[in-house]
C-alpha cells in the first residue's frame, strides 16, 4: 500500500515554471495602467512568498493599499493578459508529466492547490495534456480561502474526497505558504528545493520531506522517501 493516497500540489514552482509568464504580465498590466512598470527581478522576486495576486501587486506598489479601485482594475487586466499571452511562456518542470500520469494510473489522488487564479491553472493544464490526470483544481476564487488557511483541507478537499486519514496526505510545494498549510492542516510537507521558495527560511520551518527533482516524488509517495527527509 502507498504511504500516501492524496498528493496535494503546489502550482507555481512546483508543477511549472511560470516566472517568464508572470513577470511578463506584471510588467504589461502596470504599464497599462500608467504606472512605473516592475523589474523583473522585482517581480520574480513576489513569487518566493506565494502572495496572492493582490498581494503581490501591493508589494509592488504600496499606494495600491488605499487604492481598491487601481486594485481591482490592475487585477483583472493582469488576469485577462496572463489568459492571453503566458502560453508560450508556460513549462512544466522536467517529469512533471511522468509523475502526475504515474500517480493518476497507480489510483493516488492529485489535487492542485494554489492562489493563483483557476483558469489560468487549468488552461495551462490543458494545453500539456494533464488536466485529466488531476482529481481537482482549488484556485483564488471570491469567498474562498486561500493558503495557508486550514480548511481549504477540512471544509472544501475532504467533504469531496471522503475519509482520509490526515497521515496518508502529503502537500507538496515550494514556497513558505506550502508548508505553513501542511502544518496548519495536520498533514505532511514536502519542500521542492527546485521552486522558488527561499531555502533558509523554507528549511526553518521543518518541512517533513525534501526533494530536488519531481520524480523523487513516486518512491515518497509509494513508501519509500526516508531519503528525502532534510
Amino acid at each position: 500500500m502507498a504511504a500516501f493516497e492524496l498528493v496535494l500540489f503546489d502550482y507555481d514552482g512546483t508543477l511549472f515554471d511560470t516566472r517568464p509568464a508572470i513577470a511578463h504580465c506584471l510588467r504589461r498590466a502596470f504599464a497599462a495602467h500608467g504606472r512605473p512598470a516592475p523589474s523583473h527581478e522585482r517581480a520574480v522576486a513576489t513569487i518566493a512568498a506565494g502572495l496572492t495576486l493582490p498581494e503581490s501587486l501591493i508589494a509592488l506598489d504600496g499606494s495600491l493599499r488605499h487604492d481598491q479601485s487601481g486594485l481591482s482594475g490592475l487585477v483583472e487586466t493582469y488576469r485577462r493578459l496572463y489568459l492571453g499571452e503566458s502560453m508560450p511562456l508556460l513549462e512544466p518542470f522536467a517529469g512533471v508529466d511522468v509523475v502526475l500520469r504515474q500517480l493518476h494510473a497507480g489510483g493516488t489522488k492529485s489535487i492542485v492547490i494554489s492562489n493563483k487564479g483557476m483558469a489560468a491553472i487549468q488552461h495551462s493544464l490543458d494545453q500539456a495534456g494533464l488536466l485529466a490526470c488531476v482529481d481537482m483544481v482549488f484556485a483564488d476564487q471570491p469567498g474562498l480561502p486561500k493558503k495557508p488557511d486550514p480548511t481549504i483541507l477540512t471544509g472544501h478537499i475532504l467533504p469531496r474526497c471522503g475519509p482520509l486519514p490526515r497521515q496518508r496526505i502529503l502537500m507538496v510545494g515550494d514556497t513558505e505558504s506550502d508548508i505553513q498549510f501542511a502544518k496548519a492542516a495536520g498533514i505532511a510537507a514536502c519542500w521542492v528545493s527546485y521552486g522558488y521558495g527561499e531555502a533558509e527560511r523554507c528549511r526553518g520551518l521543518s518541512p517533513e520531506y525534501e526533494i530536488a527533482g519531481i520524480a523523487d516524488l513516486i518512491p515518497l509517495v509509494a513508501g519509500d522517501g526516508r531519503q528525502h527527509r532534510p
